[in-house]
């Protein structure tokens, strides 16, 4: 059992301690001064009455319910202030699994061509967005292609871009209330950049490196 009193000062040095509200405090001596009265040794000793065993499991149901209290109390001071993490997260998320599934075969476009005159028209009708479609070949990410996909509730226009041995796939759809915030954001080894422009909200996935996809941005909106 040695070992005990190291867990309990590891414990006392690494989590985080809570003030518990003067209410709860409160409550919690009220229950300790009963129990004491209970245990006082100027009572006389005698069997315990059904009602002084009552009070006792009451004390210690108490007990339970107070620790209880404290740690959800303190567990949601630990989380994210309003939904917006939550939302980036999911968001996120969405899009590294459709940019992981989109490199299983025969997943990754629709529409095969590297000529922008091509792609463009090919999203007439499919969509209600024209996405911007820009030849970057002389920049160094080649137009492959394109494809329709559906993340995180958005019915989603995606252009296909190369850069050396990777694939950046770049999400559009129509901007709406509540969109993450601009910026670059790494999910399972992935690189993400999300930013806002015309009323559409762009997002480039890739596994290459974030000043990769910080490039390819600057690239395509000039």
């Amino acid at each position: 059992m040695s070992e005990l009193p190291d867990l309990h000062k590891a414990m006392a040095e690494s989590l985080p301690v809570y003030e518990a509200p003067a209410s709860l405090k409160a409550w919690a001596r009220e229950e300790a001064r009963k129990a004491d009265q209970e245990a006082s040794p100027h009572h006389t000793f005698s069997a315990p009455s059904g009602s002084r065993v009552r009070r006792l499991y009451q004390w210690r149901m108490a007990a339970g319910f107070l620790f209880a209290a404290i740690i959800g109390w303190g567990a949601a001071s630990l989380r994210p202030a309003g939904d917006a993490t939550a939302s980036t997260s999911g968001t996120t998320n969405e899009l590294v699994d459709a940019h992981v599934r989109s490199l299983l075969p025969d997943h990754l476009l629709d529409v095969v061509s590297t000529d922008r005159h091509t792609v463009k028209p090919w999203f007439a009708g499919k969509t209600d967005i024209a996405p911007p479609v820009v030849d970057l070949t002389d920049k160094g990410f080649p137009l492959l292609g394109g494809r329709l996909d559906y993340v995180d509730g958005h019915s989603a226009a995606v252009l296909v871009y190369g850069r050396r041995l990777h694939k950046i796939n770049v999400f559009v759809w129509r901007a709406t209330a509540g969109e993450p915030h601009d910026g670059s954001f790494e999910v399972r080894g992935h690189s993400l950049l999300h930013w806002t422009n015309g009323g559409l909200s762009y997002w480039a996935v890739s596994d290459a490196a974030p000043p990769e996809l910080e490039a390819f941005r600057d690239a395509y909106m000039p």
